[in-house]
């Protein structure tokens, strides 16, 4: 599928400390360069990262953290191995686990020189491997070059949780989104932003429309309905229309419905993969299929 999303928790106690970071590349000459930053107070070579901030998901921590320690707006792709370790000194047990993405520089920046980092270069992954000071960090960045980083995310969402059949009595097309389910769109907002898509379409029905309409508003984006994910809808017409989707390379967010996702994902072997051995999406969540030329390389699981 990818690089393992998650590791082992040694047997040391609870998770403590949570954090999240980026291998942040950008297009070389010979292939993705990435930026190795160095850390004065630990007289280090690493890959941006930081805690997560109170209610925070580790997702918009690593963009946040990447900005602040680096000056770089990023756009994330697929999922990089987590690291959990220990980080007790000797004092009670404390784990930390941090979260990982490979993500791209979106935009020319410059980097300043700041109490965390005072130093950035860009290296090939070669050139990278050498400079990195921790084993787990080049193991991080082989898994980063094991596969495209160079891939247009297609996110498949399941709408967000919506009132009851039973409590419902008019036609379930216009079947509402609950209070929570609301509250589960407007979190959506900054999780998906994090992979710079630029179009937006989803299942006629009401639940799936308003699942997405926060972040409309927020891209300034139109909400394109498209029968192809209504719930019921024809499963190959459902699958032709991630087939165009994938082939136009342009970064896309679905809503549809549970049923439907199934079908999308058989479209591609990860995705078949995905089907048979995961458990089904809850309310809000998603798969992140990443693609290449029309493949996809890489499939994660999203939540705002």
């Amino acid at each position: 599928m990818n690089a393992p999303s998650a590791a082992p928790i040694p047997p040391l106690g609870p998770i403590r400390v949570r954090a999240a970071g980026c291998v942040v590349w950008r297009p070389g000459r010979t292939g993705p360069e990435a930026a190795v930053i160095h850390r004065p107070r630990y007289d280090d070579w690493s890959f941006p990262k930081g805690k997560l901030d109170p209610g925070e998901s580790y997702l918009t921590a690593a963009v946040r953290e990447v900005y602040e320690e680096t000056g770089y707006p990023v756009v994330v792709g697929r999922r990089l191995p987590t690291q959990v370790y220990d980080v007790s000194f000797g004092g009670p047990a404390r784990i930390k686990r941090v979260k990982y993405w490979a993500a791209q520089a979106a935009a020319d920046a410059e980097f300043i020189p700041n109490s965390e980092v005072d130093r950035l270069e860009w290296l090939t992954v070669s050139e990278a491997g050498t400079r990195l000071t921790r084993q787990t960090d080049r193991d991080l960045l082989a898994a980063f070059a094991a596969a495209p980083v160079d891939t247009v995310p297609v996110i498949l969402l399941r709408h967000a949780d919506a009132v009851l059949r039973k409590r419902w009595e008019g036609d379930d097309r216009d079947r509402p989104l609950s209070e929570a389910g609301h509250a589960e769109g407007r979190a959506l907002v900054r999780t998906l932003e994090a992979y710079g898509y630029n179009a937006l379409v989803t299942s006629p029905l009401i639940r799936c429309v308003q699942t997405l309409e926060p972040a409309a508003r927020d891209a300034g984006l139109e909400l394109v309905r498209e029968l192809a994910l209504a719930d019921r809808a024809d499963p190959e017409a459902s699958r032709a229309w991630l087939r165009q989707v994938l082939k136009s390379g342009r970064p896309t967010i679905a809503c549809t419905h549970r049923p439907v996702v199934p079908e999308l994902l058989s479209e591609s072997v990860l995705g078949q993969a995905v089907r048979a051995g995961r458990r089904a999406l809850a309310p809000a969540e998603g798969w992140v299929l990443h693609a290449r030329e029309g493949n996809v390389v890489a499939i994660d699981r999203v939540k705002g």
